[in-house]
């Protein structure tokens, strides 16, 4: 009766790995996956941590990173105002964003100064700021800019709460004006900076006029972001996805067996050994394939 047990063995230990194997292969942590999936909205494509919105899910990114695609356009908030997201540069870390409530009008519902999280963002280097006031009177003739007064637009009028109120806008320092100047738009009742580049500012220049004025706002201007950069290449270079632990507020890479905190390895340090076949060979479960090899060599050994 034993020499027809043997023959069998072989078959029974095949049969064992094939089934260990598929579930080894599915202990993938679904975020790993999930993350490397992009944001993709009109002509903005192909865009990952820190950003998350739409197909990426909020761990896949920093909460203050949120995109929004609303009719092809992609939005981001930031303190309170929401901009479109222009162009995006991954590799060097930068972005081109307009501010919604000034496309197409220079007459927004809420007087709002544009206001940054320096904790993430920051004004690129070709930043130049243009201000904008409303509800003010009417400059003495003298004073038309016409007559060579650089850098102060002629007046214009907006409807705000119902009623008209004029305004000007200003693309230089006030400390390149007159004191009459500065008393009469001291007197404005609000004022609002909102920045440009310095390219759109010089064309602007050129002729102060409120149609010149929203397509200098339209254009946009740059922001550097940081958010762990550098800890995201090392994520990624290890095989692993970017992300963002929503329990622990903290930077998350996450690996295809499971999250750790900067990058993937291919086993834990100071790993404890232990007796039995499974502690011979410890692998992260993204290299499945070893897994299956462990268990053979294992059985073969006996």
């Amino acid at each position: 009766m034993e020499s027809h047990l043997f023959p069998t063995m072989p078959l029974i230990f095949i049969i064992t790995i094939i089934f260990l194997c598929p579930l080894f292969a599915s202990a993938v942590d679904e975020r790993h996956q999930n993350c490397t999936a992009t944001f993709d909205c009109g002509n903005i494509t192909n865009i990952g941590y820190p950003f998350w919105g739409s197909n990426r899910p909020d761990y896949c990114g920093h909460p203050k990173f949120w995109l929004n695609c609303t009719d092809q356009a992609a939005l981001i908030t930031i303190k309170n105002l929401t901009y479109q997201v222009l162009e995006v540069n991954s590799e060097a870390h930068n972005l081109k964003v307009a501010r919604t409530d000034y496309i197409g009008s220079i007459c927004p519902n809420l007087l709002l100064n544009t206001t940054l999280d320096f904790s993430f963002f920051s004004y690129a280097s070709d930043i130049q700021n243009i201000t904008l006031y409303y509800g003010c009177p009417q400059l003495p003739s003298f004073l038309n800019p016409l007559a060579g007064i650089p850098g102060l637009s002629t007046q214009f009028t907006c409807t705000l709460n119902n009623s008209d109120s004029g305004g000007f806008y200003l693309t230089r320092n006030l400390g390149n004006f007159s004191a009459t100047i500065l008393n009469n738009l001291g007197s404005c009742a609000n004022r609002v900076i909102a920045p440009a580049t310095q390219s759109s500012v010089s064309t602007l220049e050129s002729s102060l006029t409120q149609d010149n004025l929203v397509v200098a706002l339209e254009k946009g201007f740059g922001l550097q972001w940081d958010s762990n950069n550098s800890v995201c290449e090392t994520c990624n270079l290890s095989g692993g996805s970017c992300g963002y632990n929503t329990n622990t507020s903290l930077f998350a890479c996450y690996c295809a067996d499971q999250p750790e905190q900067y990058s993937c390895g291919v086993s834990a340090p100071n790993q404890p050994e232990s007796s039995g076949a499974s502690s011979q060979f410890f692998f992260s479960s993204k290299y499945h394939s070893l897994e299956c090899l462990g268990i053979a060599i294992v059985i073969n050994a006996f």
